[in-house]
């Protein structure tokens, strides 16, 4: 008998040990269900170099300290985001876990540079999908 109960205890402790290591955190599954796989970086000086031409020519010109601020802070950005960017395919949580604080850092750093009218603007830039052809691609996903 007290065999039997034991073997019981056990089944039913591994199914909800088992269970409880499926769950994911409270509202994980809304994060999720819309998680973009972000973009591979490659180089990261030329995609940095690729990303503040783009901020230039779209938001009507960047002064000289503004693009090497903005370059610095690309570059840096970019150079976090890359010692983590497996984690994408690997556990899209764990990944945004480090993502949005790391985007959250460099989305103020370029309000800063940029001031808060092209700062505006450059968040309406942001693509609907990861696409390989916009750099841009690299600072939202």
């Amino acid at each position: 008998m007290k065999k039997l109960i034991l073997m019981l205890s056990l089944v039913a402790g591994t199914f909800v040990t088992s269970q409880a290591q499926v769950k994911l955190p409270a509202g994980t599954e809304d994060i999720l269900k819309n998680f973009i796989t972000p973009p591979k970086i490659g180089d990261v000086g030329k995609t940095s170099t690729a990303i503040v031409d783009m901020l230039s020519s779209k938001l009507g010109g960047l002064a000289s300290t503004q693009k090497k601020s903005a370059l610095d802070a690309v570059t840096g950005f970019l150079n976090s985001k890359s010692k983590f960017l497996d984690l994408a395919k690997t556990s899209p949580a764990d990944y945004l876990k480090k993502f949005n604080p790391l985007q959250s850092g460099l989305f103020s750093k370029l309000k800063t540079i940029l001031g808060a009218a092209k700062f505006a603007n450059f968040l309406n830039l942001k693509p609907t999908k990861n696409i390989a052809t916009n750099v841009l691609s690299n600072l939202f996903f």
